[in-house]
C-alpha cells in the first residue's frame, strides 16, 4: 500500500472516530455543531456518491430485475434511499 492510501485510510478513520465524539445528543433537541459538521463534510459526499453508484447499479441490473417483476425493489433499495439519505434527511441527524 502506498503512502497516500495509508494516509487517506487514517484520515477516514479519525473522521470516523470523531463524528461518534461530534455527534453528542443535547437536551435542546437540535443537532450539535460538530453532528452537522461531519454531516457536511462527510456524510453528504458519501450519501451522494451512494446515490449514483445505486444508481449505476439499478440501471445495469434493471434487464434482471425488469425479467423477474422486482424493478420498483431495486429502485427503492438502490436509488430512493440513498437519494432520501442525501438530499431529504434533516441537516445533523442520521
Amino acid at each position: 500500500m502506498t503512502k497516500f492510501g495509508i494516509f487517506l485510510l487514517a484520515c477516514f478513520l479519525v473522521l470516523s472516530v470523531n463524528s461518534f465524539v461530534l455527534a453528542k445528543d443535547n437536551s435542546s433537541g437540535c443537532p450539535s455543531m460538530g453532528a452537522v459538521a461531519m454531516d457536511i463534510l462527510v456524510h453528504r459526499p458519501l450519501g451522494l456518491c451512494g446515490t449514483v453508484l445505486g444508481a449505476s447499479a439499478y440501471a445495469i441490473s434493471l434487464p434482471v430485475t425488469a425479467h423477474f417483476k422486482k424493478k420498483e425493489e431495486a429502485k427503492k433499495i438502490l436509488v430512493t434511499e440513498p437519494y432520501d439519505y442525501t438530499f431529504k434527511r434533516p441537516l445533523g441527524e442520521k
